[in-house]
């Protein structure tokens, strides 16, 4: 491996980690275990992206069976984090959504991040996005995976 090579992997390592202590930062913020923080996490995104959350998508983002899932949703719910919903026209798809007053408080841990993200992306030619977007979809089709 050369030398830049490596240092691209430690960086991208440094960045997976940041990644997970934000998370778990979330985690603290809105007072939830952070496995339950993670999946708040992963609906926030989901929203913000455009594409909600449903239970058996989340139980593959947060590597759990459905049975832990539903009782992590459950927990959510309870707690006052997430709203299950039937958006769809097919009324049998569930749809887990933030409410608002769980976004709202997230939005406040997320907001100054989100900005200097947003600021940090703008600075980006879309050529250049668009190669670190797929040099990293190859990274992640070669990480070892047990399914």
């Amino acid at each position: 491996m050369t030398e830049s090579a490596a240092r691209m992997l430690e960086a991208l390592r440094g960045y997976v980690v940041a990644y997970q202590e934000s998370v778990h930062d979330l985690a603290r913020w809105m007072g939830l275990p952070p496995s339950d923080g993670a999946a708040f996490g992963e609906v926030l995104w989901a929203e913000a992206t455009g594409r909600p959350m449903s239970p058996a998508r989340l139980s593959e983002r947060v590597g759990l069976t459905s049975g832990a899932t539903n009782a992590l949703v459950n927990r959510l719910e309870r707690d006052g984090m997430v709203a299950r919903s039937r958006e769809s026209s097919d009324r049998r798809l569930v749809t887990l959504r933030a409410t608002p007053g769980a976004r709202r408080r997230a939005e406040e841990f997320t907001t100054q991040a989100a900005l200097a993200l947003q600021a940090l992306l703008a600075q980006q030619d879309d050529a250049h996005l668009d190669a670190v977007r797929a040099t990293l979809d190859r990274f992640a089709a070669v990480l070892p995976r047990h399914r």
